[in-house]
């Protein structure tokens, strides 16, 4: 252990007598290194901020969607489905609809409404702050009741805690159609840019959730309505989506005769969750590959200089071996010399890796509305930190064996 720290010494004195030198041979590893933290760790980030927005989208749910416009669905095909389906929990309406949303004629927000029965709070990830969900009663007897985000709240009302308060909602535009509908519930946000991008929503103001019944009636469209084009199944588990997912098309296709024409599409999000992880994860591994190629770069120059080192020390090497210096001890000697180099260069790497993904989080969440946090694995650091010290070991050992294998007689003779 005495000759170890004796030869850390010996490294760390050369690479302070050539600060400059060592420097440039740090150099690649500490791009490479750097450039695969910054990478692994923004990518964990994305792939972690992607996961947490999927899986509110997901959970235990499949949406079905009605593509044929003479094809709705009714309460007879969800009464069909629950009796032969045996893993659905429960089905609701889940319509989306987007118009403005204003306080007592005051300033109007653009709106998204979705619409349902009392079972919409279950496929919500969201858990309520205030107040409650509205009940079958409600909906049955179409009572004007909404549930609201506490963003929305904040935006419209100023206060998170809006239970109790009125807010009018329009469907459309131009000829807008609506009511006044009394807020009975506060829920924590449900609006993410991944979200409304998938449900079509776009970017709006106002989020909120009515009974499918109260709202289709304060639009006047009560009397011609007898279906809806969409509706979310909650399921007893999320393994069994897929089986569901084919006996559900099945059932419907089945119901309204239109088999074989693709009128009818179920998604299942965690299966498009899935593919996106993936993808993600491969295009993580692609540029890490070419970040590595820096890597290699930066180990051939600590080979470089580490050879160069070797010519410029045969003396001292050929006066150390003439001593009783054994060739073991100056092979070791050499590589503890090269991994130190590497390591340092690592440190160095991975310091800056570290800063450049918290800088490139900082942009891009003060530069545009979305949030994005580096994911760093203390694993992940400590694991790269004795990779980059290996690369020195790897591209150390054929100076080290040189200088290994000189002659004492040879070395001496060098001036």
């Amino acid at each position: 252990m005495g000759k170890f720290i004796e030869y850390c010494k010996i490294a760390f004195f050369n690479i302070k007598s050539n600060k400059v030198r060592a420097f440039l041979t740090m150099l690649g590893i500490i791009i490479g290194i750097s450039s695969v933290v910054a990478i692994v760790s923004l990518g964990n980030g994305f792939k972690k901020t992607i996961n947490d927005e999927l899986s509110n989208l997901a959970g235990n749910t499949l949406e079905v969607y009605s593509i044929a416009d003479d094809v709705e669905f009714t309460d007879e095909d969800i009464d069909a489905l629950m009796e032969k389906e045996k893993h659905i929990l429960g089905i609701s309406p889940s319509i989306s609809l987007n118009g403005e949303a204003s306080y007592k004629d005051l300033k109007s927000y653009s709106m998204n409404v979705k619409l349902g029965n009392e079972l919409l709070n279950e496929a919500s990830k969201y858990d309520l702050l205030y107040g409650r969900y509205f009940t079958k009663e409600e909906c049955e007897y179409c009572e004007k009741v909404c549930i609201i985000d506490k963003s929305s709240a904040r935006k419209m009302f100023g206060t998170e805690n809006a239970v109790g308060m009125t807010i009018d909602l329009y469907y459309g535009y131009t000829s807008k159609r609506g009511g006044t509908f009394r807020i009975i519930g506060i829920r924590d946000d449900n609006s993410n840019q991944l979200g409304d991008l998938l449900m079509g929503t776009g970017q709006v103001d106002i989020h909120a959730e009515c009974p499918f019944t109260s709202f289709i009636e304060a639009i006047g469209l009560s009397g011609f309505i007898d279906g809806y084009p969409q509706m979310i199944i909650l399921l007893d588990d999320a393994d069994n989506a897929s089986v569901v997912l084919d006996h559900t098309r099945a059932i419907l296709e089945a119901r309204h005769d239109i088999r074989g024409e693709n009128a009818i599409m179920v998604i299942d999000y965690n299966a498009i969750f899935s593919t996106i992880s993936s993808s993600l994860t491969l295009v993580t591994l692609l540029i890490m590959l070419v970040a590595g190629i820096s890597l290699f770069v930066g180990g051939i120059g600590v080979m470089n200089i580490m050879l160069v080192s070797v010519t410029e020390r045969t003396r001292e090497i050929g006066i150390r071996k003439a001593l009783g210096a054994r060739t073991g001890s100056v092979l070791t000697q050499f590589l503890v010399e090269a991994a130190s180099i590497s390591l340092l260069g690592g440190i160095i790497g991975i310091i800056l890796g570290l800063l450049g993904a918290e800088f490139v989080c900082f942009l891009i969440t003060n530069l545009t509305s979305s949030h994005l946090a580096a994911d760093f694995n203390p694993i992940f650091i400590i694991g790269i930190a004795l990779f980059s010290m290996s690369i020195g070991v790897i591209f150390g050992i054929m100076p080290a064996r040189k200088a290994a294998k000189l002659s004492p007689i040879e070395a001496l003779r060098k001036r």
